[in-house]
């Protein structure tokens, strides 16, 4: 039995914040009907009987402040080989993990800030990308999560991983 409710905003490990809109039979199968937040036109048929497979709950106070501590310990990663550091990438974005976010945001944030941290780290312009999908998921989430508008929630979240 799955643990999803019509009306549930989730997590889909590909496309983002979604919310779960309707439960539908097809070919006698029930599906998930999946609207993607930054994209309401876009409709995603999720088996339900596999959903754990590709979406999860939006994380809840604690599981946001467990991951403020996880990330102040994320150090600067960088792999020369450019295929395997973007494999790599891609396997993160696409575990639908919040931590695995939160270490590519990190990353990020250690491109974008390199007087930070002893060595810094170069990537291309396809590498910044998939940063940015993954710090802006990460960020949509926690605006819910904190109930912040989006708009506030990156500053919130930096004061708190630069505090303590």
């Amino acid at each position: 039995m799955s643990t999803f409710n019509v009306g549930d905003t989730v997590m889909h490990f590909r496309e983002g914040l979604s919310h779960i809109t309707e439960i539908r039979r097809m070919n006698e199968k029930d599906y998930f009907i999946i609207r993607v937040v930054r994209d309401e036109s876009e409709i995603i048929y999720v088996p339900v009987d596999t959903a754990m497979a590709v979406i999860r709950h939006v994380s809840n106070a604690q599981e946001a402040e467990e991951l403020i501590n996880y990330i102040r310990d994320v150090e600067p990663e960088y792999i020369t080989n450019t295929k395997q550091r973007r494999d790599g990438f891609k396997r993160r974005l696409g575990s639908g993990n919040i931590r695995d976010l939160a270490f590519l945001a990190r990353q990020l944030y250690f491109f974008t800030h390199p007087n930070e941290i002893a060595v810094p780290v170069k990537f291309g312009p396809a590498d910044v990308e998939m940063l940015k999908y993954a710090t802006t998921t990460m960020y949509d989430e926690l605006a819910i999560t904190y109930n912040v508008p989006r708009n506030e929630v990156e500053a919130m979240f930096l004061a708190k991983i630069k505090a303590a």
